[in-house]
């Protein structure tokens, strides 16, 4: 997206979306249900912050609008190359800070193998049952499907130039119709590339793109929207029954889909042109910054927890850790980032080359592309 189309408010929402996942684990699940921490926060969390794990979905419809735009008018090549830029510099640079903080400071809570912390780079971990070098990078698997899509959709436009949107309408009636057969075979297999649990998010998020571009709602996407907003209400609902047993406490499903329709809501009404008092540029290093801040957060903050809290109040550990979290992402984005982007844009680039027998016409990305680069204009 350009600089001048660029919507500040959608980086505004992501770093809210961030802050409200980290506090979840935070103030909630790291004691509540996961055992990774034995500092509770339970008096702050209160009836509220479990709630923001419906945040997730905010960042899948956020992704979806965004890859809908980016698509258009890129070679397979090149989007495949600028997808790794994006994806892979700033998550192998946060996969080594957590190896290396776990490896000094996480026992006996967390450990880590040098085999397992290579297995992570690559991102396939989930697909071949590795564990995770941290619990938040299950959505990187969800978000490199859906990243392959986008690949194959581009590819499948080379040969016939179907519409985004016709695809977003397709895979919505398939993620309608999975509930009813979700344990044939054929269904089975298709969810582990079209993710039926989220595909509602991300195909929501294609069809604002395809609003964003119109400016109006008709009948079709507007009824497809509310389809997406039902269907991401019944995963999330279905998931909350889960969480009652985990958690060993209830969850309001009233509260759930409220929180869904503010999701759902506010993202339609920044594309539409609403909240244009909060399209400021300064939002710019706000969204950014949500992609270190979502990778480093929840094991490293774990361990500082654990390692200072039997020897400073715990609001202070709190605090500082959450501060510690956000100015180590800002920093990130604003020395590191570039120049590693540029580093893996000018040699993995000519890797992808040659592996792909393809050349690379252009030496550096174009200026709409690098914009779409973690600490530069990222668009995560």
């Amino acid at each position: 997206m350009a600089v001048k189309q660029r919507i500040y408010q959608i980086d505004l929402l992501r770093f809210v979306a961030a802050v409200g996942i980290m506090l979840v684990h935070y103030l909630y699940r790291g004691f509540k249900a996961d055992n990774l921490t034995n500092l509770s926060f339970l008096e702050l969390a209160g009836e509220w912050v479990k709630y923001c794990a419906v945040f997730i979905d905010l960042f899948f419809i956020i992704s979806g609008f965004v890859i809908a735009l980016s698509v258009a008018n890129k070679s397979v090549t090149y989007f495949f190359k600028s997808r790794v830029v994006r994806l892979f510099s700033v998550y192998w640079l946060c996969a080594l800070i957590t190896y290396l903080v776990t490896v000094f400071y996480g026992a006996p809570r967390f450990t880590v193998t040098f085999g397992q912390f290579l297995f992570n780079l690559t991102l396939l971990q989930d697909f071949f049952d590795i564990e995770r070098l941290d619990g938040a990078y299950w959505t990187m698997s969800v978000e490199l499907r859906f990243y392959a899509l986008a690949l194959g959709y581009l590819i499948l436009y080379r040969y016939k130039q179907v519409k985004i949107a016709t695809i977003a309408y397709i895979w919505l009636v398939l993620t309608v119709i999975y509930p009813l057969v979700q344990n044939l075979l054929v269904f089975k297999v298709l969810n582990l590339f079209l993710m039926f649990q989220w595909s509602p998010a991300f195909i929501a998020g294609m069809l604002m793109a395809d609003i964003y571009k119109t400016k109006k709602v008709n009948l079709k996407n507007g009824i497809a929207l509310a389809v997406c907003f039902a269907l991401s209400c019944f995963h999330r609902l279905i998931y909350a029954k889960m969480a009652m047993v985990i958690y060993n406490e209830t969850f309001s499903e009233a509260l759930i889909v409220a929180v869904m329709f503010g999701a759902y809501g506010i993202m339609l009404l920044v594309i539409l042109g609403g909240l244009k008092w909060m399209n400021k540029p300064y939002f710019l290093y706000l969204g950014i910054m949500t992609y270190p801040l979502y990778l480093l957060h929840q094991r490293i903050g774990y361990i500082i927890f654990n390692n200072l809290m039997d020897y400073m109040n715990k609001y202070v550990i709190l605090v500082g850790t959450i501060t510690l979290m956000i100015a180590v992402s800002f920093l990130i984005v604003r020395y590191i980032a570039g120049p590693l982007s540029n580093f893996m844009e000018k040699y993995l680039g000519k890797v992808i080359d040659y592996v792909l027998g393809i050349t690379w016409k252009s030496d550096s990305l174009p200026k709409s592309e690098i914009e779409n680069i973690p600490g530069k204009l990222s668009d995560k």
